[in-house]
């Protein structure tokens, strides 16, 4: 509004306000025997106190204000004045989203506080100018808008997300552009951009690395490797490690300014496949970096059930792997059950398998439909990118013959310089992934070159866990094509983009999600923060004349807002003074 329609306003709901309290209410008429009771009451005259001739006046007052704090809170008026920029015209306010800026300061709260303190001082200053609100993770938020409440609401909603892209964020048609940062995260920025820090140096201790290592042989099955970082005096850090809550590491670390310590632990077979991280310290003004998570895949051996007739080369395959649990049995005697990965060797069911199945040339009256069509010594020449291929060596296999399957759900990944198919792989991506290769033992020399193992595993990696379960970095994440949902730590679901040949979706907290795949397929994988650049709260990109605190103090709100309040106060006081009979 105009100053003028706002004063008339506040001038009309005061005016009202008093007209309705000085308003007489006719009083109601009872009929009574007599009036001699009466006259003498009347006729009784006492002196009055002072509170009992001014009281009425006191309510009037009151009510008054009540109608003034209410109009005030309509209006949402906003203090200008100790701003030290006025702009007008577009105003972009960019906040920094970076973990660091949870780190706790002095004065109780955290940098993020004194960001948003200092985005409403800068939105009350725009002179009635378009706001655009941006943060570094999830780009334009809010706005363009001249609405203060649109922009206050943005604002009370936003969170640190990670550290999102490394250029800010661009905003069409401004005319001043603040960024409001600590200064952790180094990011490219125009000259033209006005840097308004909120850094304050403090100490921390926090995880910097934290991920398992598969071993390679051995009675473990792998070793947890975690980094610790002291930024900061010399101080005691207290580490734990849990695996599926049962305690495997309890350590007091007396660690010293600006040192980094390396632990490693050894994972036994069998166990939860959950790993978390812990550190205390007393100097720790960062939250967020205490605590690290790491999925162990490989903690449960991959279940096989093999069915051949004739299985004695992958007994010997599987023979002392302790990653996979092979079970064999005949083509008769096979149900389908829980396993993780089914193989037919030289056997396939009439119908696709109802588990993730590996085919070893597969018959012709199988649901593969096999083509008559036989190549005779075909020659494997490139191993081919898919990841069932990765580090297969087609030069020392020696192939007589290859089958090729006519089943549309089939794609060939790898084939022969004449063009036949040898590995297919399954289309589907709403039933269980396969694995077809179109020659067997009898076929090749596969029981005696080093691609078997090689090729078996690849194919048992990608059939029984077939999404990527490697840690990831909080911020914007690329998944493969399948995923269909992805499950954030608290049980809310992660919003997922659909891009050609990609799902991407922002990774917003640290902790355990859940990544499902059309198929079936279900795997869990860690976010981390574990970047030394977070957890180091002594360090600024800002240079020294940007290294200025705002002022005021975290968490700052608009006056309105308090005008709601003290009204609300003040109709409980006249309410409560009234049934008292303390006010009129």
């Amino acid at each position: 509004m105009a100053a003028w329609q706002a004063w008339g306003l506040l001038a009309g709901a005061t005016g009202l306000a008093a007209y309705l309290f000085l308003l007489k209410v006719r009083p109601r008429r009872i009929r009574i025997p007599s009036l001699l009771l009466w006259g003498r009451v009347l006729d009784d005259k006492r002196e009055l106190t002072l509170w009992e001739r001014i009281r009425r006046a006191v309510s009037l007052v009151i009510t008054a204000a009540i109608a003034l704090a209410l109009g005030l809170a309509f209006l949402r008026p906003a203090r200008a004045a100790g701003t030290t920029e006025t702009s007008r015209g577009r105003v972009a306010i960019v906040l920094d989203s970076s973990w660091s800026m949870l780190a706790r300061t002095r004065g109780g709260g955290t940098r993020w506080d004194r960001a948003i303190a200092d985005a409403r001082r800068l939105a009350a200053g725009s002179s009635g100018g378009e706001i655009a609100l941006a943060t570094t993770a999830d780009g334009l938020v809010e706005g363009p808008t001249n609405d203060l409440a649109l922009i206050e609401a943005a604002l009370d909603r936003l969170t640190p997300a990670g550290p999102g892209a490394a250029a800010l964020p661009r905003i069409a048609g401004a005319d001043s552009v603040y960024f409001i940062t600590d200064g952790a995260t180094a990011r490219p920025r125009d000259e033209t951009i006005l840097v308004r820090s909120v850094y304050e140096s403090a100490a921390n201790a926090g995880i910097t690395a934290f991920d398992i290592r598969p071993s390679i042989g051995g009675t473990t099955a792998g070793e947890a490797y975690l980094e610790i970082g002291n930024f900061g005096p010399a101080q005691t850090v207290h580490l734990t490690l849990d695996r599926g809550g049962v305690q495997v590491l309890d350590r007091r670390l007396d660690m010293g300014d600006g040192e980094i310590l390396r632990q490693t632990v050894g994972l036994e077979r069998g166990g939860d496949p959950s790993v978390r991280a812990r550190i205390e310290a007393p100097g720790n003004a960062l939250a967020i970096d205490d605590e690290a998570f790491a999925w162990f895949d490989r903690a449960r051996p991959v279940a096989v059930t093999v069915v051949g007739q004739q299985p004695a080369w992958l007994v010997r395959l599987f023979a002392g792997n302790h990653d996979v649990n092979a079970t064999f049995v005949s083509p008769d005697a096979y149900r389908p059950g829980k396993e993780d990965v089914v193989i037919f060797d030289r056997w396939a069911p009439k119908d696709p398998a109802e588990r993730p199945a590996l085919y070893f040339a597969p018959p012709a009256d199988s649901w593969l439909l096999a083509d008559t069509a036989v190549e005779q010594k075909p020659h494997w020449q490139t191993a081919g990118t898919h990841p069932v291929l990765r580090g297969v060596d087609p030069f020392t296999l020696t192939i007589e013959r290859a089958h090729a399957y006519k089943s549309p759900e089939l794609v060939p990944i790898a084939q022969s310089a004449a063009g036949t198919p040898l590995v297919y792989v399954n289309r589907a991506k709403d039933g269980p992934r396969a694995v077809v290769v179109t020659f067997g033992p009898a076929d090749s020399n596969l029981t005696s070159v080093p691609a078997l193992p090689v090729l078996a595993g690849n194919a048992l990696a990608w059939l029984s866990r077939p999404l990527d379960s490697t840690a990831r970095r909080a911020g914007l994440a690329s998944f493969e094509e399948s995923i269909v949902k992805l499950t954030a730590p608290g049980g809310a679901a992660v919003p997922l983009s659909r891009l050609p040949g990609e799902t991407v979706g922002v990774l917003r907290a640290p902790g355990f999600y859940v990544a499902e795949g059309g198929g079936g397929g279900r795997t869990t994988f860690a976010v981390n923060v574990s970047d030394p650049e977070v957890s180091n709260l002594a360090r600024t990109s800002a240079g020294a004349a940007e290294a200025s605190t705002p002022a005021g103090g975290p968490g700052q709100r608009p006056w309105w807002l308090y005008c709601a309040v003290a009204a609300f106060v003040a109709i409980l006081t006249e309410w409560w003074t009234w049934l008292r009979r303390i006010t009129v």
